[in-house]
């Protein structure tokens, strides 16, 4: 069931599913990119480890998010400029990858221990340019067509479900809750698609999730296209024009039209070394509340956790303490609230 919070996010408890889900990408341009991530790296993600042993649990589900199967093959909408738009084999190996052995989701499986978590995946992009994208259902599709698009989700998602439905072991300790819209944002060219692929989602018994940009095309329009929950960036990194206030902007517009938030805790030239601060002080109930307040999904780009536990014990415990609701403000030389 669809729920607010008493503030107007998009409920931490709505449609039963666990808060707090983390992002998980797999493959990329990076040299770092890892393609099929290992228990030994999941466990900081679903588990609070502390002298290396765990000792309490820490996100609530996760987003496998694929971005590369094949080099300079992308799924990811946003990286297909560095390379070439995907093709059938890519998808089919989204899914080899998503259920190989060791890895992703039974590496997930095996980190679990005595958690229960959830799992929501992307559903890789027809990419407007793929002309070739292969045979299905013996037709060769071509995305510039609308029709092949549909087929083409249709298949994948038919084709995913039958092999999870199959991984009967991964049922004891994972729940699939649902399907990843990947771009950011919805312009006319993919409006009447998204609608009849969230119709096939929901007539599927799933639910389906949309991380878009706060501003960016169709997000005041989200329930119209169908999506269960969207849960908004606010495009603030710390190293770029867009300050804190940004986060700020974004919750204000959360709360009017129902959305969740994400925050982002990244490496690289846009981030800063407190832009990880500014999302979890700006979640106190002094500021704008989305701390225990609302549906949350967190991105790392360019790090995992397993390196932030090595490198930046400090902003693990931080992360948990948030996860918790027990965060206290950390000030900063120059903080500006």
């Amino acid at each position: 069931m669809f729920k607010t919070s008493t503030d107007g996010y998009l409920a931490p408890d709505a449609f039963d599913v666990q808060n707090h889900i983390a992002v998980i990408p797999c493959g990329g341009l990076s040299e770092n990119s890892i393609l099929k991530w290992t228990r030994d790296q999941l466990q900081y993600y679903v588990s609070y480890i502390v002298e290396g042993k765990p000792i309490d649990r820490m996100f609530g589900g996760v987003i496998f998010n694929g971005i590369q199967m094949r080099d300079k093959s992308f799924i990811h909408p946003l990286f297909v400029g560095f390379g070439k738009p995907s093709r059938k084999r890519d998808w089919q190996l989204w899914i080899e990858t998503l259920f190989a052995k060791n890895a992703n989701l039974y590496a997930l499986y095996d980190a679990a221990g005595n958690y229960k978590l959830d799992v929501w995946v992307t559903i890789p992009y027809p990419h407007t340019s793929q002309r070739d994208f292969g045979e299905v259902r013996d037709e060769d599709l071509d995305f510039r067509k609308e029709a092949d698009r549909t087929r083409a989700i249709r298949w994948w998602l038919d084709r995913f479900l039958q092999r999870w439905k199959s991984e009967t072991k991964l049922h004891d300790k994972l729940t699939f809750r649902g399907f990843v819209w990947q771009r950011e944002a919805i312009d006319e060219a993919d409006a009447e698609l998204v609608k009849k692929v969230n119709g096939m989602i929901h007539r599927r018994s799933c639910l389906s999730m949309w991380l878009p940009n706060y501003g960016s095309s169709g997000v005041i329009n989200w329930r119209d296209f169908g999506f269960d929950m969207a849960i908004l960036n606010s495009n603030y990194y710390g190293n770029t024009a867009y300050d804190h206030t940004w986060i700020n902007n974004t919750c204000t517009f959360a709360k009017y039209y129902n959305n969740g938030i994400q925050i982002n805790y990244g490496k690289g030239l846009i981030y800063n070394d407190t832009h990880l601060l500014d999302y979890l002080n700006l979640g106190l109930p002094e500021h704008n509340n989305y701390m225990t307040n609302s549906m949350l999904v967190y991105q790392f780009p360019n790090q995992s956790l397993d390196v932030v536990y090595r490198d930046k014990f400090v902003d693990y415990v931080r992360l948990y303490t948030f996860i918790k609701g027990l965060y206290q403000r950390v000030d900063y030389p120059g903080i500006g609230y």
